[in-house]
């Protein structure tokens, strides 16, 4: 049990985390991202996209003539951060919250999940959930994208146009339940398409961390292929390993796990490496315009900056669809019925997307991420 004191403590300190204060807000939006460690840079393009969209929305002169504004909160990808603020949201009697943008992490997503709608704080979720939290459901919550799983059907498709017939080593780290559930679904992607004999699973601790001796295993196996998931620690270590041994190995990986740190470590080994990420949109109509604008202002599209955005239009959207801020209309707006927004299209069935956001394939060249599927 979190001490009064503490909790006075960190309700102070989420009020001097902001980027507007409280006091002048008419309607608040919570956005809670990690502001350092491993995924920083996920979290301020997230906000960074929210943020922008608030601009627009107030310069336009707010929603339902409502400014917005946000208040920007570190979660720092913990458990125990992330649920102490979503009691202390819960909390602002006298300055409601009206949206939650996040956490980006998984962070007790079931228990956050749960505060939020018990306080009737509405909640979007701007990237793709794991299959545990899929699950996971509150009359006022939204998961945007769909699951962490379609990348495994992505991963398979590129993999049969392009390198049919290679071996490919599938590794992950035991320890990490998002890096399992990825083996585990490009496993049963090859073994549904007939191609099983060509995927081999590995993990980290099969060599006890010793990145160099799984390096070895996996290019004397014949391997062609390898697929990294695991802590950005994990990733680096391994992906080094093999290039060093074999600069013709092709290495997968997933941009959120490994993050940008991974292309400064690499230096010149990172070469042709093949990111998954969710996809920039640069050739959908539907999204034309608000790419414009993001690009105007210097944002990296094929980032997660144009989600955050959409996550914003899309409350925005379903406001004007209830006429109201109210927790109940809103949830109903996104219950069954397809939303427009000025960046897509959206239908929900009780909060979970129609289709999931599919994933794209990149590889670095020459110092930039060229989109290749």
């Amino acid at each position: 049990m979190i001490s009064v004191m503490k909790y006075w403590g960190i309700y102070i300190a989420l009020f001097f985390c902001t980027v507007t204060h409280f006091a002048a807000a008419e309607v608040t939006v919570a956005v809670i991202t990690p502001k350092a460690g491993d995924y920083a840079v996920q979290g301020q393009e997230l906000t960074r996209g929210a943020q922008k969209a608030v601009e627009e929305i107030n310069a336009a002169g707010g929603l339902k003539k409502q400014k917005i504004k946000v208040l920007d909160i570190d979660d720092q990808c913990r458990d125990s951060t992330a649920v102490s603020t979503a009691q202390m949201l819960s909390l602002g009697q006298n300055h409601k919250i009206s949206l939650v943008i996040g956490p980006y992490c998984a962070n007790a997503f079931a228990e956050v999940a749960q505060i939020y709608a018990k306080a009737k704080i509405f909640q979007i979720i701007p990237t793709t959930v794991d299959a545990a939290n899929a699950k996971v459901m509150q009359k006022g919550l939204i998961k945007m994208l769909g699951y962490t799983t379609e990348q495994a059907a992505d991963f398979f498709n590129f993999y049969n146009a392009h390198f049919a017939g290679d071996k490919v080593a599938m590794v992950s780290n035991i320890q990490q339940p998002q890096s399992v559930e990825i083996a585990e679904t490009v496993t049963d992607q090859f073994a549904k398409h007939g191609k099983a004999v060509v995927l081999q699973n590995y993990t980290y601790d099969m060599t006890g961390r010793d990145y160099k001796a799984l390096a070895k295993q996996i290019i004397k196996a014949g391997n062609d292929i390898a697929f990294l998931t695991g802590t950005p620690k994990n990733i680096y270590k391994l992906a080094r390993q093999l290039r060093l041994l074999d600069d013709e190995m092709k290495i997968f990986i997933n941009k959120y796990q490994a993050t940008d740190e991974y292309l400064k470590d690499m230096e010149e080994l990172a070469e042709g490496t093949y990111f998954l990420a969710l996809r920039g949109k640069r050739d959908d109509p539907e999204f034309a315009e608000a790419l414009v604008k993001l690009r105007l202002s210097g944002f990296e599209t094929d980032g997660l900056a144009l989600y955050g955005y959409e996550a914003i239009k899309l409350w925005a959207a379903l406001v004007e669809k209830a006429g109201s801020f109210d927790y109940t209309k809103l949830s109903k707006a996104a219950k069954n019925e397809k939303i427009e927004t000025g960046v897509g299209h959206f239908m929900f069935h009780n909060g979970t997307p129609q289709k999931n956001e599919s994933y794209a394939v990149y590889q670095y060249q020459n110092g930039a991420l060229v989109k290749v599927d």
